[in-house]
């Protein structure tokens, strides 16, 4: 899936950090800002998708979990943009 650059910096490029378990109808990726290092999470559906701002800290929790672990926290972080 192709998308837009993050919303910090328009015409930087976003590195691709983890894919993400699926929550919510939605698949989430993890990404970070080539230009002013910020983290993001790009999440989408068929037809709808945009970027969401995340912190450091949820970042590498994101990175350092995995399997349920991740999946429940990734439906904790994301309740709030269901």
């Amino acid at each position: 899936m192709s998308h837009p650059p993050p919303p910090c910096c328009k015409l930087a490029a976003s590195a691709h950090l983890v894919d993400l378990p699926h929550v919510y109808q939605f698949d989430f990726d993890l990404y970070r800002c080539t230009c002013c290092s910020r983290f993001w999470v790009f999440a989408w559906r068929e037809g709808v998708g945009g970027w969401e701002a995340t912190t450091a800290e949820d970042a590498e929790t994101m990175q350092n979990l995995t399997g349920n672990e991740l999946r429940q926290f990734m439906k904790v972080w994301a309740k709030a943009f269901n």
